[in-house]
């Protein structure tokens, strides 16, 4: 059964309206990935698989869900060449990771770039809980969240982020910008999974 809001996300898919998907691994996820040994990763909400791939070019293993299957099929026509016992990309909702197969947890790294600052909000502390189940104790969670505006209910302040993680993350560090494709105010969080 499909939501609204998965319903458009598919037709945004269908006819090629998708800002977020640059096919550009962002720079905070090039550092995370320099910095750390190479382990495993997990992208919710990972699209197309851009940066799925770039993990595994830099010798991760990596894991990546999204619960667009025309995403999730472009995703896995990106990743062909690499060897399939070393990612996997499932077409599942991330609301429901605990029902999730497939994955490879526990996770050194998660990547939510623009994924669960969009999800209902009776959603969220239930993602951000399955979320830390599935990484491992002092991992980390990458996220890339919009805050809310006065034309726009959806995101995550630094107050949310603070409200949704602290239970079972410690924030290390947030750097708060203005988003390059629509001017809105948004921020990095780099978590650690206590």
């Amino acid at each position: 059964m499909t939501d609204e809001r998965q319903q458009m996300f598919i037709e945004r898919y269908q006819i090629g309206s998708v800002p977020w998907d640059t096919n550009i691994t962002p720079p905070e996820i090039v550092a995370i990935a320099a910095e750390l040994p190479p382990g495993k990763a997990l992208d919710l909400g990972c699209g197309t698989g851009t940066n799925v791939r770039y993990m595994l070019e830099k010798g991760w293993e990596a894991d990546g869900i999204d619960f667009v299957p025309q995403a999730v099929e472009m995703a896995r026509a990106k990743l062909a060449g690499f060897p399939a016992e070393r990612y996997t990309v499932l077409c599942h909702d991330v609301t429901l990771l605990d029902q999730v197969t497939g994955l490879r947890a526990p996770f050194d790294l998660l990547i939510d770039i623009g994924c669960g600052h969009g999800l209902p909000l009776e959603s969220q502390p239930k993602y951000v809980r399955d979320c830390a189940a599935l990484l491992k104790p002092g991992g980390v969670f990458m996220v890339y969240a919009h805050a809310p505006t006065e034309t726009r209910a959806f995101g995550w302040s630094p107050d949310d982020i603070q409200r949704l993680f602290t239970a079972d993350f410690d924030l290390v560090q947030q750097v708060l910008s203005i988003d390059t494709t629509n001017q809105s105010p948004s921020g990095w969080y780099r978590l650690a999974r206590k």
